[in-house]
């Protein structure tokens, strides 16, 4: 078991009971919890997040020391590579009105005390009238109170006055009161999630945050913009929402996941597996998101991280390293990454053809018409985009010594390219999807489609089908440890490419925002793409031409010596 974080006092205790004594020996501040009903309390509801709040330590030095002592460092490390020295800051609250106007205010100091007051804490609360409040003032964060708070329903705040002074009130509840009815009322007491800032695209730490938001609870979602597409993706997942402008560029979204849910449509909160999820590039993004509306797969499944790369070629890191469970990347990718000893598998192929050639000022039927145009193309020399394009040459008759192809350095990233068209910098490019119906639609008449590769591939004697271009990839322990999930998976990765072909524009509202651009251009995007959900090891023979093609005067192969590569594709 590695402890992360969020993780529960209790659980990992119950797990190593022999790490109290060490969790005991970290701050001074922790000497109340020698009482052995002081302890139970607090591992119930404080996670070690809350711990290092309490302690005033580094959260990433708690985690380390314990870790260290179970032999689960190099895991803590590959599922919190972002772990900083650093104490995690009490969530910011907005002080309610109710602090300053309730009639009766009840004190309880407890800074002093070393003996068992959480029972007096309860007693007191359970003892408060209508517009009364308890406030309790402590010597640290009250993590455990606030887990209790928070679990019972009660609307709280909390201050810090000084480091040694930290006050927390909360209101009379009515214990017969649905917890769900006027929750707006104590939306301010919702922990702050300000994502503003963030250097990157947040939205797998937003979908986390509301995985781990417990029923009764919320959170305050701090936004340039409305998202309404995560907030389209949430609503089926038990949550309600209310969004208010505060600035041009602030917005606040309360999301509350309600706390009484018929049985039949509740998203279990039992023991999910924690699942690491990636895509190599950003044109599966309308299948994730729409993937995550999925109960049946929210059941499952707890996500740790969620990552839409721009940079293709780091997600591979992530599958060396081990960190992916799921992946969507490109055949080819995947295909070295398995001839060179890493354990995945290939699904399903999902994402077909995407190779299109895009003309600005002129028009082109076929390679002959590019010459005297510089030829832009993604990626760089020796990856697949130029292999397919020179093999088409080859096969269609032309020389592509004949042709000035320029590449970027050291990487030509499609949506720089997708720029250079849509400004007249440049004239002939080759792009995949999204780009080039992003292109096209920016380009406004003046940007055309010239041809795909696709319909070079179909028309050659020697191939057959279409090109096999990316799909789904699973890590080898996931396979062989969680079949339902990779079942659960499968089935609704089907049915999400079913919809999404049936409701482009539907689709294409869910994901604007998150995928940058208008609905208008998204859904001009999701009417060109070929998503087609194909069982990887059905369309094996097909898979293999295409890799042979890649690997043609290459020094390396893609499929191996004696096809080696046909192990990818078998999950048994």
């Amino acid at each position: 078991m590695v402890i992360l974080g969020k993780t529960k006092i209790k659980d990992a205790l119950d797990a190593h009971p022999e790490l109290k004594k060490l969790l005991l020996t970290l701050s001074p501040k922790f000497e109340k919890l020698n009482n052995k009903l002081i302890f139970n309390t607090v591992g119930r509801w404080a996670t070690f997040n809350d711990v290092a709040r309490m302690g005033d330590l580094s959260v990433c030095v708690i985690l380390h020391k314990l870790n260290e002592a179970t032999g689960s460092v190099a895991e803590l490390e590959r599922v919190f590579p972002e772990c900083i020295n650093a104490v995690p800051p009490p969530p910011e609250m907005e002080k309610p009105e109710w602090v300053n106007s309730v009639r009766q205010l009840i004190v309880l100091d407890v800074r002093s005390r070393d003996d068992f007051f959480f029972t007096d804490i309860m007693r007191q609360l359970g003892a408060l009238k209508p517009d009364s409040a308890l406030k309790v003032i402590n010597s640290f964060y009250p993590a455990p109170l606030i887990g209790m708070l928070k679990e019972e329903g009660y609307e709280f705040y909390s201050e810090t006055v000084s480091p040694d002074e930290i006050n927390l009130f909360a209101l009379y509840r009515d214990k017969n009161e649905d917890p769900d009815k006027n929750w707006q009322e104590r939306k301010e007491s919702f922990e702050d999630f300000d994502v503003r800032k963030s250097q990157e695209d947040p939205f797998g730490a937003i979908i986390k945050k509301a995985q781990d938001t417990l029923p009764g609870t919320g959170f305050k979602l701090v936004q340039k913009f409305e998202p309404i597409p995560l907030i389209n993706m949430l609503l089926p997942l038990d949550f309600e929402y209310e969004t208010v402008k505060k600035d041009f560029f602030e917005y606040h979204i309360y999301f509350y996941k309600k706390a009484n849910v018929p049985e039949e449509s509740q998203v279990a909160s039992g023991d999910k597996i924690p699942v690491v999820i990636q895509a190599a590039t950003p044109v599966v993004l309308p299948i994730v998101l729409h993937l995550l509306k999925s109960k049946k797969l929210m059941n499952l499944i707890q996500i740790q991280q969620l990552k839409v790369w721009r940079e293709t070629e780091k997600h591979m890191a992530w599958i060396v390293n081990g960190k992916a469970d799921i992946t969507f990347s490109a055949v080819a990718a995947a295909a070295k990454l398995y001839l060179t000893g890493n354990d995945i598998k290939m699904a399903s192929i999902d994402i077909w053809d995407n190779f299109y050639v895009l003309t600005r000022g002129y028009e082109a039927k076929t390679f002959a018409d590019l010459k005297g145009h510089d030829f832009y193309i993604p990626l760089y020399k020796e990856a697949p985009p130029y292999a397919v394009t020179e093999y088409l040459m080859k096969q269609t008759g032309e020389n592509p010594e004949d042709y000035n192809f320029v590449f970027g350095n050291p990487f030509g990233r499609p949506e720089e390219m997708q720029r250079k068209l849509v400004r007249g910098e440049i004239d002939t490019v080759l792009l995949r999807e999204p780009e080039a119906s992003f292109a096209i639609h920016e380009g406004k008449g003046k940007i055309k489609e010239a041809f795909t590769y696709s319909d070079i591939w179909q028309s050659l004697k020697n191939v057959s089908g279409q090109l096999p271009n990316a799909g789904l990839i699973l890590k080898g322990d996931l396979v062989k440890n969680h079949p339902e999930i990779v079942e659960v998976f499968y089935e609704e990765l089907e049915n999400t490419i079913q919809w999404i072909n049936e409701n482009p524009h539907e689709a294409a509202e869910q994901s604007y925002d998150l995928m940058g651009g208008s609905v208008e251009a998204l859904e001009l995007f999701l009417k060109r793409v070929t998503f087609k959900h194909e069982k990887a090891g059905d369309r094996i023979e097909e898979i293999l031409e295409y890799l042979k093609v890649l690997g043609s005067n290459k020094p390396f192969s893609y499929v191996g010596d004696k096809e080696e590569v046909r192990g990818m594709f078998d999950l048994k």
